[in-house]
């Protein structure tokens, strides 16, 4: 057993999974961001210019039930919003990686180089 639990706190205490329960704690701070932006700013909007005093209250009825269209389409809002700036974050950081990855190579061909000029520089003076 104590085996299991060594494992487990093993588990837990590497960077990823830190990383992603911070990243999890961030994600959900941001839904409530772009929800009250989408509930708050862009539905009343939206509301305008439907006609509806809030939008969430457009409902379809069929039958008896009712089809809450204007909640739904709040929901895909607020969806599209949060994956569109999923993409914006992670294309900078994407673009921030390369980045440092180019300083790395100059880096290493810098070093390389170096090197190659320091060999050729001891084989001459070997020679003379």
């Amino acid at each position: 057993m104590r085996n299991f639990i060594n494992e487990f706190k093993d588990f837990i205490m590497r960077g990823n999974v830190l990383d992603l329960a911070v990243a999890f704690i961030m994600g959900a701070a941001f839904q409530t961001v772009v929800t009250s932006v989408v509930d708050d700013l862009v539905m009343p909007l939206i509301g305008i210019i439907t006609g509806s005093i809030s939008f969430s209250t457009i409902v379809w009825h069929v039958g008896s039930a009712n089809i809450k269209i204007g909640s739904f389409i709040g929901t895909l809002i607020t969806f599209l919003l949060t994956s569109f700036a999923i993409f914006l974050i992670l294309k900078a950081i994407r673009k921030a990686q390369s980045l440092a990855k180019k300083d790395e190579e100059e880096e290493e061909e810098e070093t390389e180089l170096v090197v190659l000029q320091e060999i050729r520089d001891a084989l001459a003076e070997k020679k003379d």
